[in-house]
């Protein structure tokens, strides 16, 4: 019992010294509960959709929409004073959707009962098309929510009575007793209007409720619909084709990237921990051209997966490269950044077990944080503030702006110069420390 006991000490006290061994034993499980713990509801709060809001109507429809979009918990509202502005900002990545209250809303009210709707407008990224129902569907909520409102409006309510009666009387096709219960049933709702108490009307009354509640009876029945709402993706400023491999491509190049960085990490400690660093310092060359020679070799394959798979994007499945000089820039900084990273990783990391466990699992901490595997939409906001801290994040907004978002270059700056902060810091760390353990 004694030698049993002795053995499965030795084993322990070997699990322990090995830093790679703990994190991914110990810590790591740990941090992916919690990780999944925060994206499934466990403390992080409700993730909002970002919207672009223009309202271009001085009506007080467009006004009360507007503010019961921007009040909504299920949305973070930025204002913008044109659609172009707000158009650009969905382009950039800043937000999932514009929303556009048109000038002509108060012509769709005015012209209510022949049929012409109240038009709301909607640009998507496409990258977004699992929000575009949602939005749809809250838009509609939202102007039916407005109706009760307007039996308060006595100068609204007139006007829209009298279009009504123009409608019925210049309307083909009806017969006298048509028309003549047409023409009734609209005195019968002036009347209805004219004899609410406009006081005690809010927009938490049960008229609320019920026009909420035909607003989704229409929507499911497939039933016209007095609000006209129109959603359209984000259309390419190049006019190039574009499809959903757009957007997949340059989420599996990071993890190309991420390949890359274990790779050529993993195979430095195991060099350093079998003497073979220490044995080519024999020949002549200098620690420098030793790790200038790892980190070429790094970048090169990096860049190699990004042409390779943006090239397969292109001539397979049909997609178009909007800015093909500012692609290059992104290409070469992300090349960069992450060869800094396979250094770091590689200068951190002393054993193979911690090149393989805490390494990897680091990266892939890094890959899940910035929407490598779950897309950010379904993050909480918590979650999606530490998505800066990943460099997957800033690779894909890189390589996305150029590629087929056809991003404006001013706002193409940031991404490019964190990852070349990364990889400058990359290397930096990376080397220094690998430098001090091949000079024991």
């Amino acid at each position: 019992m004694n030698a049993v006991l002795t053995l499965a000490q030795k084993d322990l006290r070997l699990l322990f010294r090995d830093k790679g061994d703990v994190f991914f034993t110990f810590i790591f499980p740990m941090l992916l509960a919690i990780l999944f713990g925060f994206i499934f509801g466990g403390g992080g709060g409700t993730s909002a959709i970002d919207l672009a809001l223009v309202n271009e109507s001085s009506s007080s429809l467009a006004k009360g929409i507007a503010g019961d979009l921007t009040r909504d918990s299920s949305f973070a509202v930025t204002t913008f004073a044109t659609r172009e502005e707000a158009t650009a900002s969905v382009r950039a990545g800043k937000v999932v959707a514009a929303v556009i209250l048109p000038s002509t809303m108060q012509d769709g009210l005015d012209g209510l009962f022949g049929g012409s709707g109240i038009p709301i407008e909607a640009v998507i990224d496409p990258s977004h098309r699992a929000e575009a129902g949602l939005i749809q569907g809250k838009l509609h909520e939202l102007a039916f929510r407005q109706f009760p409102r307007m039996f308060t409006d006595g100068a609204q309510m007139s006007k829209l009575f009298a279009g009504a009666r123009k409608t019925i009387a210049g309307a083909d096709g009806l017969t006298p007793a048509q028309r003549l219960a047409a023409t009734g049933f609209v005195a019968a709702g002036e009347l209805f209007t004219t004899s609410i108490d406009r006081s005690s009307v809010k927009s938490d009354t049960p008229a609320t409720a019920a026009a909420e509640s035909d607003a989704e009876s229409a929507s499911s029945a497939g039933a016209w619909s007095p609000v006209a709402v129109t959603v359209a993706e984000l259309p390419p400023r190049t006019g190039g084709p574009r499809s959903s491999f757009d957007l997949s491509f340059p989420q599996g190049l990071v993890w190309g990237l991420a390949g890359c960085i274990g790779a050529f990490a993993g195979s430095v400690v195991v060099e350093r921990s079998r003497g073979t660093l220490a044995r080519l310092r024999l020949a002549p060359i200098t620690q420098a051209h030793l790790l200038a020679g790892k980190g070429l070799a790094c970048f090169l394959s990096a860049l190699l997966v990004e042409v390779l798979l943006i090239s397969m994007a292109v001539v397979a499945f049909g997609s178009s490269i909007a800015q093909p000089f500012m692609l290059l820039v992104a290409f070469v900084l992300s090349a960069f950044a992450f060869s800094g990273l396979a250094m770091l990783v590689a200068g951190l990391c002393r054993t193979e077990a911690e090149a393989n466990g805490a390494g990897r699992g680091g990266v892939l901490l890094l890959a899940m944080i910035g929407g490598g595997t779950i897309p950010l939409f379904f993050m909480p906001p918590f979650l999606r503030t530490m998505s800066y801290a990943s460099p997957f994040r800033w690779v894909v907004q890189a390589v996305e702006g150029p590629f087929w978002r056809d991003t404006p270059l001013g706002e193409q700056i940031l991404p490019l110069v964190v990852l070349a902060g990364i990889g400058v810091l990359g290397f930096g760390v990376g080397v220094r420390s690998i430098r001090s353990t091949l000079g024991r």
